[in-house]
């Protein structure tokens, strides 16, 4: 059956087409915009040629009055009068010449002490005004004025021979003013009068009065015909364009006078009929063209792709034959047309004939391979064992089988211990060989009706199947255990290599598979976290201490986003003298809803994740900046020590990044101490003490945490340069009522100082232990007998208050021993 599809002549066509469609709309988006930009333009041009003219002839008529009033003057001879007696019976005898001549209508007449010394009608507040600013500048002032109609208003100072000031005021019509703008302008011109409350409503131009006009009859039917809802801003800024009948007009409107209640326009009304053809029959023609254009590129390119097109479809016709596997058919089609010159579809038709023959040979020997890779794919190519993909098929078999057999199922979750410092110190080809080894001795502990697996990695899988009980597994279990504790020989090395073993087991046909593996992987880190080389049975408490870690992880990584830690300092007391030695940097959560977590919850899930180096890297950058604060406040020797992780202390960028911050901060390496744990040191004693002496080339010194806890030797202690050892607090609490605890004390503190290191007792909580530990020579003490950890932010006011000069002060005394807050 043919797949139905879009030809490629139509798409072709369709491609052309849009690409055409693309272009004439961008040409003719164009030529509309210039078009319209001309319109703009030309009324642009108009509104201004207007303004001009109308400044012109107000100009014009304003110079006739100013002309004819000096000539008045001197006629009269004012500036030989005393008075304005003789002026005013003048003007009053040439108000109706002055009508006649120069269309005036009023005239007032009123001196400095604003006596009306002439008034042909009533005296209107703007007239007042008018004649006050001539007062106040003595200069001429005029405005247009429209009580009714539109006025002209001019006001000039005149003087007579006292050098007393009047002025004349005369206001005459505009009406001459419009027909001589609309013979200088060429187009119609009117006068019309909007309602102030009418402008902001739309469509203002409906509901103006026409006051006088050029034409009458055509402007209150363009002002009648305004349905475009355009507000008075809009038609200022725009115009307002009308049609009538089969004429356009463009109204523009220019600002005569403002008052109160009125406001009133000269509109210029240009006849834009020409401009609206031109562009009507400008955008028929585009148009027309561009049609005619599509058509005759379409037929061509039809008629050019349809003989390509006709093969094209054989060809793709005959191509899916080569999906079935039917061969021969497809070489039965005839591809091959007689043509002068080849071109790409002869090539394509040549390399599909060929591509049939190599098609028919591959699929060949994919049958011949696919037996073979099938079974491949269920067995790990390295070790020979069953791979993940047959354990999940055995597995489920297994627990479909229990309700016929009536029987449990036990996984068993292998993890090499260790195995990852195998591959670093002597590289993946032992690594392998090891994993090798490690498959056979697990291979050998199961029985022939179980499955052992290699899982992934350095891990594997066991599926017992028919047990009476859990502990038929816990026996393999053993089994396992006992053969690895045997050396692996591997050439001249020999490896010791452990495995920590989870078990999980069920007698219910519902479980499933993955559950059982998960459970029995929870179960293995939980041997592991016990130290490795055992085995653990799954239980559901196991599955909600992940669960807990699991979302105390994720609040661990919320909290370094939104900076939730902190640092608390406790004070290193020299024992002797008082003197405050340092400080030790200790790390604190506060929680925004379960409030300060303690570090014992926190710290080991930091350890195990990426984000304690980022973290370790934020205490360090911090104890500067705090080192700093101290040397400022006096204390210029005490040293802040701070603790490092063993996952910062293999980082090959710490030595580089604690030389930069030394830099930054101009601070000497003497200023802190690295604490490290015994457990860090002995777990690479190799890199441990070649990056321990690269930072004490740049001045730091060491401190070993919590000694005497872990694996206390005089050996790592003559092969590292450490200078100061830390009691562990466990032996100090005890010290006093513990023979023991305090001969280890007192054998340890000895042995430190033989070897020339100093010696500091944490914990110390009372004032007989803080005697015993100073008369046995310890050199610091640390502890809640001096001080609690001290946030970061009540530092500097609790050591203003506890010391002086540097030195701290001994603690009162309650009873026979002190009181000591256990709170933080």
């Amino acid at each position: 059956m043919n797949k139905k599809f879009v030809g490629v002549p139509t798409k072709l066509l369709v491609l052309i087409v849009s690409t055409l469609l693309f272009l004439a709309v961008g040409f003719s988006s164009l030529s509309y915009w210039r078009l319209q930009q001309d319109y703009r333009e030309f009324q642009h041009n108009n509104t201004v040629q207007g303004q001009v003219q109308v400044n012109l002839h107000s100009g014009i008529l304003r110079n006739k009055l100013t002309v004819w009033l000096e000539s008045f003057t001197d006629i009269i001879q004012l500036s030989e009068q005393d008075n304005f007696s003789h002026l005013t019976k003048q003007l009053e005898k040439q108000y109706d010449a002055l009508q006649l001549h120069l269309n005036v209508e009023d005239i007032w007449l009123v001196d400095d002490k604003q006596n009306i010394l002439l008034a042909t009608n009533d005296f209107p507040g703007v007239v007042q005004d008018n004649i006050a600013q001539v007062f106040r500048f003595q200069e001429p002032e005029h405005r247009i004025y429209c009580p009714q109609s539109c006025q002209l208003l001019l006001s000039l100072p005149l003087l007579n021979k006292q050098g007393d000031m009047v002025v004349v005021t005369m206001s005459t019509s505009l009406v001459d003013m419009l027909f001589a703008l609309k013979t200088t302008l060429n187009r119609d011109v009117a006068v019309i009068r909007i309602a102030t409350q009418a402008e902001s409503e739309k469509n203002p131009a409906a509901s103006a009065k026409v006051i006088s006009a050029s034409n009458m009859v055509l402007t209150k039917s363009l002002l009648m015909l305004d349905k475009s809802g355009l507000k008075l801003d809009d038609i200022l800024e725009k115009g307002l364009q009308l049609d009538l009948e089969k004429s356009s007009y463009l109204l523009d409107l220019l600002k005569l006078s403002k008052q109160e209640t009125q406001n009133f326009y000269l509109v210029l009304i240009d006849d834009v009929t020409a401009f609206k053809d031109k562009n009507d029959a400008y955008l028929q023609r585009f148009i027309l063209s561009l049609s005619l254009i599509f058509v005759l590129l379409a037929a061509f390119v039809y008629f050019i792709s349809s003989p390509f097109t006709k093969r094209l479809l054989l060809l793709s016709n005959a191509l899916p034959l080569l999906a079935q596997k039917r061969f021969d058919k497809f070489r039965q089609v005839d591809l091959k047309r007689p043509r002068m010159f080849a071109d790409e579809l002869d090539v394509l038709a040549h390399s599909s004939q060929e591509l049939s023959f190599e098609l028919e040979q591959l699929n060949l020997e994919v049958e011949q391979k696919t037996k073979e890779l099938e079974n491949i794919a269920m067995y790990d190519l390295l070790t020979g064992l069953p791979n993940r993909n047959m354990l999940n098929y055995q597995l489920r078999k297994s627990l479909a089988n229990i309700i016929r057999h009536k029987s449990g199922v036990a996984v068993l979750f292998l993890d090499l211990d260790d195995f990852k410092k195998v591959n670093d110190s002597n590289g993946h080809n032992i690594g392998d060989k090891l994993l090798i080894q490690a498959a056979d001795r697990v291979r050998i502990s199961v029985g022939e009706v179980d499955l052992a697996s290699r899982f992934g990695g350095d891990e594997f899988v066991i599926v017992l199947s028919h047990l009476k009980s859990v502990d038929e597994a816990i026996e393999v279990a053993e089994k396992v255990l006992l053969q690895f504790k045997e050396s692996i020989k591997l050439g001249s090395n020999i490896f010791y290599v452990s495995t920590s073993i989870g078990i999980a087991y069920t007698e219910s046909a519902t479980e499933k598979s993955d559950d059982l593996i998960s459970h029995a992987d929870i179960a293995m880190y939980e041997a592991k976290d016990n130290g490795g080389g055992q085995y653990h049975v799954y239980h559901p408490d196991m599955f909600q201490r992940v669960a807990h870690r699991v979302m105390l992880e994720g609040e661990v990584r919320q909290a370094l986003a939104k900076q939730q830690f902190s640092l608390s300092l406790q004070p290193q007391i020299c024992a002797k003298t008082k003197k405050v030695y340092g400080f030790e940097a200790l790390l604190r959560w506060q929680h925004p809803e379960r409030g300060m977590i303690s570090p014992e919850d926190f710290i080991p899930i930091l350890e195990n994740s990426q984000h304690m180096i980022e973290l370790g890297y934020w205490i360090i950058r911090r104890c500067f900046e705090l080192a700093i604060e101290l040397k400022d406040y006096g204390l210029e020797d005490a040293r802040i020590a701070i603790n490092l992780s063993a996952g910062q202390f293999i980082d090959a960028n710490l030595p580089h990044f604690l030389k930069s911050l030394l830099e930054e901060f101009s601070l000497s390496a003497q200023c802190f101490e690295l604490e490290l744990t015994e457990q860090t040191l002995v777990k690479d004693m190799d890199h441990t003490i070649a990056m321990m002496e690269s930072l004490k080339v740049i001045g730091f010194s060491f401190a070993i945490d919590d000694f005497g806890t872990g694996y206390s030797s005089l050996a790592y202690l003559k092969k590292m340069p450490v200078d100061v050892i830390k009691i562990d607090k466990s032996f100090i609490f005890g010290m006093l009522e513990n023979h023991s605890d305090f001969q280890i004390i007192t054998s340890t503190i000895a042995m430190v100082k033989n070897l020339g290191l100093m010696v500091v007792a944490e914990g110390v909580e009372t004032q007989a232990q803080l005697r015993s530990l100073t008369e046995n020579d310890c050199d610091i003490i640390q502890g809640y007998y001096y001080s609690k950890p001290i946030p970061e932010k009540e530092l500097f006011v609790m050591l203003d208050k506890q010391t002086t000069a540097g030195y701290w002060k001994v603690p009162k005394k309650l009873g026979n021993d002190l009181s000591i807050d256990k709170s933080a």
